[in-house]
């Protein structure tokens, strides 16, 4: 007995359906990698700051705010430009991916998933450090 598969009878249109749904992905991956980028210029931004408020006490205070201010907003951003990635990435999937029957986007959940989790990690234990 000979266990063979079968090809999976694959069209143009089912390999344009494809061929968009990994762009899809990719354009979700790049997205991503935006936001932990802004994520990350943001606890630079704030650990400079508190470095310059510990460590150089007769620097102008409001630097060491100013540096607070703008940490705050690249933080917001990242997690904006994360949340606003999540969602175009599950409407196009849903629009493109429910024609092949390919509703599983376990991979995309787990990325979500894992750059909350490292938010949440490094917020709290900045908290701890500093307070």
């Amino acid at each position: 007995m000979t266990d063979e598969k079968k090809p999976l009878p694959l069209d143009t249109n089912s390999l344009a359906v494809m061929r968009t749904l990994l762009a899809n992905e990719r354009t979700f991956l790049a997205w991503c990698r935006t936001a932990l980028g802004l994520l990350g210029f943001g606890f630079v931004l704030e650990k400079a700051g508190l470095y310059l408020k510990h460590f150089v006490p007769d620097a102008n205070p409001l630097m060491s705010q100013d540096l607070g201010m703008l940490s705050l907003f690249a933080l917001f951003s990242g997690m904006l430009v994360l949340v606003g990635a999540a969602v175009r990435f599950f409407s196009i999937e849903k629009q493109i991916g429910s024609k092949l029957g390919r509703m599983t986007p376990f991979p995309e959940v787990l990325v979500l998933f894992a750059v909350a989790l490292v938010l949440i990690i490094s917020v709290f234990s900045g908290k701890v450090i500093f307070n």
